[in-house]
């Protein structure tokens, strides 16, 4: 069997252990919230009125989380949505009132409870409309005794993860071994010797397409984002399971829609695709997608450290579209983008296991 299949395979069952484990834990999760928490959707509250949902605790060592969405106020004046004032307490199984807040959107509260038995929360609309509340108060795994986020809680999603993650980019590798090897590479490097009487070696260092440039940050940008994705996703399971009305909303809608909610998002993500070209191109002068007999390298076809890896790096992270253009119109003899010309870098064309100890006299031949 080629190793191309071999390789697939072994993709094929990492990524599959990967979504079972991720799912059989969200399903456990799920579960938990459901019969360690009370629940109310959408409920409606009168002008003075009450609602009360109570929870059992059985177990003071775990915090008890107290979520409560404003899903909407039911009457209008003016064309506007009348903002309500609302109340909540909580009382305790002796019946001592231990919190008392006003607010008039969503709440979120974690306190220790110092004994067991039922506690009941009521939720009090103070204001002059109706208003329809959605309402969580129990234990949630993700929060510890120390209102921390509890990791360990994590540990099966976060190995789901990491195992799909490995899974796709084994298989996208097995998939360029089985195009690899039915198309062998000839030699990319040419050396040749000036004089008989001399030492002066010339050497022609080919330039990778453009086509297959892009082709390799395309096999990148899938990579790091379906593992961008699955973090994400992972870390918003929980907290949606939880509290799905709330994720629902129009304050969460607004805010996702906003620019505010677009450029940390945008911000995070192009770090992580600097921090790995970073790592990849410094390290070992390729990153995944690079495969391709691709590497990032000096003028002189010799690898490059850290710094002039992270400068190559960041305009293809955060400024890729004028990075591009920019360098078509001023580098095209090089074919660098302007951040390769920045940090002196350029992209060649190699052999399979080919070092570049490159000589005095380069020329660079485009491929």
């Amino acid at each position: 069997m080629q190793r191309g299949y071999v390789i697939l395979i072994a993709g094929a069952v990492l990524l599959i252990s990967g979504i079972v484990i991720s799912a059989v834990w969200v399903g456990y999760f799920a579960g938990t919230i459901i019969h360690e928490n009370a629940i109310l959707s959408g409920v409606s509250i009168k002008p003075d009125g009450s609602v009360n949902v109570s929870t059992q605790v059985i177990d003071t060592s775990r915090p008890l989380t107290l979520a409560i969405n404003v899903v909407r106020n039911n009457s209008a004046t003016g064309g506007q949505i009348p903002i309500n004032i609302l109340r909540e307490t909580v009382l305790n199984p002796n019946g001592i009132i231990i919190t008392s807040n006003e607010f008039t959107k969503q709440f979120i509260m974690t306190f220790k409870p110092a004994i067991t038995g039922k506690y009941i929360v009521t939720i009090y609309n103070l204001g002059d409309n109706n208003v329809s509340v959605d309402v969580s108060a129990g234990n949630l795994p993700l929060i510890s005794a120390n209102n921390k986020v509890n990791f360990n809680s994590l540990s099966g999603v976060i190995v789901g993860i990491i195992l799909t993650i490995v899974g796709i980019i084994v298989l996208i590798a097995g998939a360029i071994l089985l195009v690899l090897d039915r198309r062998r590479i000839g030699p990319r490097i040419q050396t040749s010797s000036s004089s008989a009487t001399t030492n002066t070696v010339s050497e022609t260092i080919v330039l990778a397409s453009w086509i297959d440039r892009f082709i390799a940050w395309l096999i990148d940008f899938i990579i790091v984002s379906i593992g961008l994705g699955i973090l994400f996703a992972a870390i918003s399971i929980p907290f949606w399971i939880a509290f799905p009305q709330m994720f629902e909303s129009v304050n969460m809608n607004m805010l996702f829609r906003s620019g505010g909610g677009q450029w940390p998002s945008y911000i995070i993500s192009s770090l992580v695709f600097m921090a790995y070209w970073t790592y990849f191109e410094s390290s070992r002068g390729q990153s995944l997608g690079k495969i391709l007999h691709l590497k990032t390298t000096d003028l002189t076809g010799k690898s490059i450290d850290v710094k002039t890896a992270l400068i190559e790096s960041f305009g293809k992270a955060f400024l890729l579209p004028f990075d591009v253009i920019l360098g078509w119109i001023f580098t095209n003899n090089k074919r660098q983008r302007i951040f390769n010309r920045a940090s002196g870098t350029i992209v060649i064309k190699v052999n399979e296991g080919e070092e570049n100890d490159t000589s005095k006299n380069v020329t660079h031949l485009k491929d």
